[in-house]
């Protein structure tokens, strides 16, 4: 749809090397202007999780917000525009004939920052900060309050749709959420241009045939749904397994440096090499993964690893974790690296159904993972691979996951690798 041109109130400002226009637009504008922040992602995939991510609750608590209350208030939203031709037009020359006291006290510079912005109508503008605030107004409108001349400030910033524009943009974005409410994990994946797991996360889904959509489930939710019978592991899951391997490779006990300092291009290849190095041992010591990721055809593969009937312990997200923390504390016992920990445990247990991991990560009657027993999952991996667990607790706790079962050691030492 041609959209008319608009002549928006403005003082024009600049901040670090930001230069932005401080305006006011009415809400049935702004409804019909304003898109989300998927304009700054190309990832077709990616840009949905954004756009999901502004369903629910949030928006319609704000639509209600707008129709139910009077005194109802908004701070200002961040918008960025490419593409059109804004305009600006200066309001100079100002007189006076009963202040001209007043005038001379206004600094040169100021008198440059009153006008109008002209926009054209064929930007493309995107909300940046405030995208809960845009979809309620968007939902009240289409439900019909008469709100539409209304007016709210907003705040826009030039964007360029080239990589390094999608960057800086994406990092406002983050930079703009952190600092107000906290970021969930998805929108942190998609956009964040400073934490190491986001970009590597990103990479690998938008660039390695391995891990796109869908053999990694490109979603909100951190557990894979019941009815995928496709992907190794979600998104979030993806993000946090990098975390521990990233955490390890730097030899960090906290992940704050890799999430808020950016590091050089040839760093962060270096950190991909940590991740794409990590998952090809994997497929190399267990067959069904590297299967999968090599598969035109995973669901095929996923489907025979995942179900009812148990499955694959590396197809589940909690099995990954616990398999990825053991690789970790095999690597850091014998000091090696990654891929010859991953070698040194490929001989581990993996059918959930089977003993260690039945009626302590699977639950063989409801057909279900046991989050529960999570910690003692991986304290019997551990004690498989030879590493340091308290042996009396670990039985104990074995003992009455199995009825009681005085066989513990019968059951579990036949499994030991070393």
């Amino acid at each position: 749809m041609k959209l008319q041109p608009l002549a928006l109130p403005a003082l024009r400002g600049t901040i670090g090397d930001w230069i932005y226009y401080s305006c006011l637009m009415p809400l049935s504008e702004l409804a019909i202007r304003v898109r989300y922040a998927e304009e700054i992602h190309p990832n077709k995939a990616l840009s949905e999780l954004i756009q999901r991510s502004l369903e629910g609750p949030r928006a319609r608590h704000i639509a209600g917000y707008l129709r139910s209350t009077q005194e109802r208030f908004f701070n200002s939203l961040v918008l960025a525009t490419y593409g059109g031709s804004p305009d600006w037009l200066e309001v100079g020359n100002f007189r006076s004939g009963t202040k001209a006291d007043v005038l001379k006290v206004i600094p040169e510079a100021s008198r440059d920052a009153l006008g109008f912005l002209s926009l054209s109508g064929s930007e493309r503008i995107f909300a940046i900060d405030g995208q809960h605030r845009l979809a309620g107004i968007k939902k009240a409108l289409e439900e019909g309050a008469d709100l539409g001349d209304e007016q709210v400030p907003v705040i826009l910033v030039g964007h360029k749709k080239d990589v390094a524009g999608m960057q800086r943009t994406r990092r406002l974005f983050t930079t703009l959420n952190k600092t107000a409410v906290p970021v969930r994990k998805r929108d942190i994946i998609a956009l964040d241009e400073d934490d190491v797991m986001a970009i590597v996360v990103r990479r690998l889904v938008e660039t390695n045939p391995s891990f796109r959509d869908p053999k990694i489930a490109v979603i909100g939710s951190q557990n894979i749904p019941v009815g995928n019978r496709v992907a190794l592991t979600t998104i979030s899951s993806l993000y946090d397994i990098l975390k521990l391997l990233f955490m390890f490779s730097v030899g960090q006990r906290t992940d704050r440096g890799l999430r808020f300092n950016r590091p050089s291009d040839d760093r962060l290849d270096y950190f991909y090499e940590v991740a794409t190095s990590y998952f090809d041992a994997l497929a190399d010591a267990f067959k069904p993964v590297g299967e999968l990721l090599t598969s035109k055809d995973p669901g095929s593969v996923t489907e025979m690893h995942r179900g009812p009937h148990g499955g694959h312990l590396l197809f589940r997200p909690i099995g990954l974790e616990i398999v990825t923390r053991v690789v970790i504390e095999v690597a850091r016992s014998k000091g090696t690296d990654l891929p010859s920990a991953v070698k040194s445990v490929e001989r581990i247990p993996t059918d959930l159904a089977m003993v260690p991991f039945r009626n302590v990560i699977w639950d063989p009657d409801r057909q279900t993972i046991n989050v529960a027993g999570k910690a003692l999952a991986r304290d019997i991996l551990k004690y498989i691979c030879g590493l340091a667990v308290d042996q009396a607790e670990l039985v104990r706790q074995y003992e009455l996951t199995q009825g009681g079962s005085k066989d513990v050691p019968k059951i579990l030492d036949p499994l030991r690798l070393v």
